[in-house]
């Protein structure tokens, strides 16, 4: 804090704030890097006043168990109130703070949209991150067709957009009929952690092989998702299934629970021990079953990123995922270490890991290169993607 000459107490002046809706898994290691690191300051402010581990997630019916978060502090608080004149008072404070950058993360909910309105209008500098995409939005109706009309002048509200990827970028690129500085705010993970903390867990391998029953040369095929008709676990089964037939060694890991249980479970049933479920787990344990597979499978036909994707391949998986991952088609390469299927089609699916499980030598190579793919979405990129921003605004 900082005393003016007529002895006003001020709070001294934070060069990046961010305004995000919640604390999510993947952003809150970020943060907690960069507070670490300590190469600007950082505050994060949320709008929504539950913190991650107590909010229940609407597609799981309980609350996910974020256990990764502990011992990494970053300076955070929760809005109280988001009530209009909450808002307002908010901005007040944000402009005698003068941060150099306030970046907000989408106008949902709507308190973040009216924030960015007093904001501009107070002279504040303010950015939009944006993870909508073209092929993940639509404007049906006379209801889209207003909404489509609106979008524009709010993107344009803004003097920096901070798209998670190309997509989204080309989503306010089209919508506003305008270009602004641009500076990526990727759905990224802990790369270092995730890479690390499989590597270890891969000496237990054997062990869990023995205890299932499972052959030393089993190809597993992993799935890490949601059992909800969003993500469509069904699909990744019925192609295991078709798999199996053609590779008696194929087993599944099907990580997740929802509520497609009963109809999961009826799928599951014929295929006996080729099949393993440890149910949800909690985020610290997911390294251990990235090590466990040769292959992960993305099923879902409408997730706008799939941050499972950047985990996997941060592990040294190749990645197979459907069309509606929008982290597939950003992180397609050279190398192939991401495949992309239709969405809902069991027998490409199964066709493409037919591919992999008769390979070997090819699997290995994808493996390695996997890192090198994941290794563009670090989390230094989006640090120093920040650094920028703030330079352009001094």
């Amino acid at each position: 804090m900082s005393s003016t000459a007529d002895g006003c107490v001020q709070p001294l002046p934070i060069p990046l704030v961010i305004i995000q809706n919640r604390e999510t898994q993947f952003d809150a290691p970020l943060y907690a890097l960069i507070h670490q690191q300590q190469r600007f300051e950082l505050e994060v402010i949320y709008t929504t006043p539950t913190s991650l581990n107590s909010e229940c997630d609407g597609e799981l019916g309980f609350a996910p168990r974020w256990d990764h978060l502990q011992g990494r502090p970053y300076p955070h608080r929760y809005l109280r109130s988001t009530s209009p004149l909450a808002i307002w008072r908010l901005a007040r404070q944000l402009r005698r703070q003068r941060p150099q950058l306030v970046v907000i993360c989408g106008y949902f909910p709507r308190c973040q949209l009216l924030l960015a309105i007093l904001l501009r209008l107070m002279g504040q500098r303010i950015g939009l991150r944006s993870d909508n995409t073209l092929s993940h939005t639509t404007f049906h109706g006379l209801r889209g067709g207003l909404r489509r009309l609106g979008i524009g002048p709010i993107q344009r509200l803004f003097h920096t957009w901070h798209p998670v990827g190309e997509q989204a970028h080309t989503y306010l690129r089209t919508l506003s009929g305008v270009e602004r500085p641009s500076h990526r705010f990727a759905y990224a993970v802990d790369n270092d952690w995730f890479a690390s903390a499989a590597a270890a867990a891969g000496v237990d391998r054997p062990a869990l092989f023995v205890h299932l029953g499972w052959s030393e040369d089993a190809f597993v095929v992993l799935g890490i998702l949601k059992w909800h008709p969003r993500e469509d676990p069904l699909t990744l089964v019925r192609a295991f299934a078709l798999l199996q037939a053609r590779c008696p060694r194929a087993r599944l890991i099907l990580v997740g629970d929802g509520p497609l249980r009963e109809a999961v479970q009826a799928e599951l049933a014929p295929l006996g021990s080729a099949v393993h479920t440890p149910g949800y787990v909690a985020y610290g344990e997911l390294p251990r079953w990235y090590a466990m597979a040769a292959v992960f499978v993305h099923p879902s036909p409408d997730e706008p990123w799939g941050v499972s994707v950047n985990e996997a391949m941060a592990c040294g998986l190749p990645v197979i995922a459907a069309e509606g991952v929008g982290a597939a088609a950003e992180m397609v390469d050279p190398s192939r270490c991401v495949r992309v299927v239709a969405n809902g089609d069991a027998g490409s699916l199964a066709e493409e890991l037919s591919k992999l499980a008769h390979d070997r030598e090819d699997l290995k190579m994808r493996s390695s290169a996997c890192r090198c793919v994941a290794d563009r979405w670090h989390y230094r990129h989006t640090i120093h993607a920040f650094q920028q921003a703030l330079l352009a605004h001094q």
